[in-house]
């Protein structure tokens, strides 16, 4: 109704410039019934901020009215549609056209960042940190937590899932697919029992394939759910605890079931709304996640405020600030807001005219932005840079995708551009031409680490690689995630981190009897009496003795103690042997 009303107040506006006694009753009424018609559509369509100030959308729209409705209202009707007849002319006509022209040039005064460098640089508070906070912040974690499934590879196998059942496939298709952090437990299809404990999905919505397939189906019945360390666990969801699922609020819906409308018609047009983010609660219910945000700089200067939840069944809306939003909700800063945030600090430091001419102490992000997640929270992660470098890094940003508490890792080293052109000139990604993925920061016995997948043609994934953020020499690669951490591990070793020390990892020395002892490639795996459900692993690049080594041998080893399940030695000494 919002919108069919600011449609209608255009349109009297238009008619009110347009309207003359030479043209007839005709065209005094039709022409501001084909503007309102016109910008019903644009408005039903686009959607804008129902704002007088902050937003663009209005005075857009009042700029095109106050526009055509001055030139038409100079047109001779009766003398073949001459236009600019100088006896049309009245100045009062001009009067909305001036408005939003004055208008534009106040939302340039309040929102170009020329004028307002200062403010546009301290929109992100950032902590400037030595690289030994990082082992703090971003825990280490196994390498079989490391996500290797990306939005491409998700998106194919959960394409493969909906295939399989022909009369479903032809319904719906794969949405929007959101990663998130997920820690709960439900029961879906047939009884079974989905357990998540801090593990990284990405879950999408089914949605409508067409306009016509929307008319016929209303609603469609589920969401799937992508493993994204494993892309062999799929789950096509459309019962829930016993229930069928039936999705009726989605992206590809019309007209009120469409999402961002519903919002709009509920209350929330005057809000901006943001980065639309399909997930699940911890007990599997489909939800919306929007966020909603304010300008803050005059026209510019993007800040969230909150998100908006929109239950995908009943279309239940609810409203949360950033400190009560709910802890399964991982995103409330979208990503081009941070971007655009780090490259203002980046950029304005000492101000706008050094930004673009002395250039002293700008840096800039690296391209793009990836998401880091360490232990129930997640960051928005990117590299900065020195303006104009290509290669390098003199650090980078971590910002919570919560709070935007933002720190700056002093650690220099390579982008992850760089870090991809390096893992796909090692000889086994050479050789069979595969594609580094988009790096993943991860933090590998305390050293700052970039983690990619390596693909080949069909998109599948065909081995892995490990680079050093701080250090192009120390690279792991191989067909299996153990090997290539091994391979990276024996790298770093071999390239001056004589030590590697992991955060809560406790370092301990023993002596222990082997109890088993195999080889798999370059990689010798022991098993030691007392001690089960690990495996430590060394190699004969340091450690010699490792060949000779036998099931009964006593042997003193040094290692850090954690979490994982497979343990890298730092020292190795077999007792009963000697070279």
């Amino acid at each position: 109704m919002s919108y069919i009303l600011l449609s209608f107040v255009f349109a009297a506006v238009f008619g009110v410039l347009v309207y003359g006694k030479e043209k007839g009753k005709v065209w005094n009424f039709l022409l501001p019934g084909i503007v309102f018609l016109i910008l019903g559509l644009i408005n039903y369509a686009g959607l804008p901020v129902l704002r007088l100030w902050g937003f663009h959308g209005v005075w857009v729209e009042f700029f095109f009215v106050g526009l055509v409705g001055f030139v038409l209202s100079l047109v001779n009707f009766d003398d073949g549609y001459d236009l600019f007849n100088k006896k049309n002319f009245r100045w009062w006509r001009a009067v909305p056209l001036g408005i939003s022209l004055f208008a534009f040039l106040i939302m340039i005064g309040q929102s170009w960042e020329c004028f307002h460098a200062g403010a546009f640089h301290q929109r992100l508070k950032v902590e400037i940190v030595s690289d030994s906070v990082f082992n703090h912040d971003v825990h280490p974690i196994p390498v079989s937590k490391m996500i290797t499934v990306d939005e491409t590879l998700a998106r194919k196998v959960a394409e493969d899932k909906l295939g399989q059942d022909l009369g479903l496939g032809s319904r719906v298709e794969i949405g929007k697919m959101t990663i998130q952090q997920m820690t709960g437990e439900f029961v879906v299809d047939k009884g079974q029992k989905l357990k998540f404990d801090d593990a990284q999905i990405w879950v999408a919505p089914l949605e409508h394939r067409s306009f016509f397939k929307w008319l016929r189906n209303d609603v469609t019945p589920g969401y799937v759910i992508v493993d994204a360390t494993d892309a062999t666990k799929i789950y096509l969801v459309t019962e829930l605890s016993g229930k069928p699922l039936a999705l009726r609020y989605l992206e590809n819906a019309f007209f009120a079931d469409d999402i961002e409308r519903h919002i709009k018609n509920n209350g929330y047009a005057s809000k901006g709304l943001n980065d639309h983010c399909f997930e699940i609660s911890p007990e599997g219910v489909p939800y919306w996640v929007l966020s909603s945000y304010e300008p803050t700089i005059g026209f510019k200067g993007e800040e969230s405020e909150g998100v908006i939840t929109v239950d995908a069944q009943t279309g239940e809306l609810k409203s949360y600030s950033i400190a009560e939003t709910p802890e399964w909700i991982d995103r409330i800063q979208p990503a081009d807001f941070v971007f655009d945030q780090i490259r203002c600090y980046g950029e304005y430091g000492r101000g706008w005219w050094n930004s673009f001419w002395a250039q002293y102490e700008v840096q800039e992000p690296t391209p793009g932005i990836s998401l880091v997640y360490s232990e129930g929270r997640s960051f928005w992660y990117t590299g900065i840079q020195s303006a104009g470098a290509d290669n390098a890094t003199n650090g980078f940003i971590l910002v919570d995708t919560k709070t935007k508490a933002a720190k700056f890792y002093r650690v220099i080293g390579i982008n992850e551009l760089e870090a991809r052109k390096i893992a796909e000139d090692q000889n086994f990604a050479k050789a069979s031409g595969y594609q580094a993925n988009d790096p993943i920061l991860y933090n590998v016995r305390s050293v700052p680490t970039y983690f990619m997948t390596m693909k080949g043609q069909s998109g599948n994934v065909m081995g892995y690689c490990f680079v050093a953020v701080n250090n192009r020499q120390a690279v792991g690669i191989a067909s299996s995630k153990t090997d290539a951490e091994q391979a990276y591990l024996r790298m770093l070793k071999k390239t001056s981190h004589d030590k590697l020390t992991d955060g809560p990892v406790q370092e301990k020395a023993q002596t222990f009897v082997v109890r088993d002892i195999t080889l798999e490639g370059s990689t010798y795996y022991l098993l030691f009496e007392g001690v089960s459900g690990k495996e430590f692993t060394g190699s004969t690049e340091f450690y010699r003795e490792l060949k000779w080594t036998k099931k009964g041998d006593k042997v003193s080893v040094v290692y850090g103690e954690g979490e994982g399940t497979v343990i890298p030695l730092d020292f190795f000494d077999n007792l009963d042997f000697e070279i």
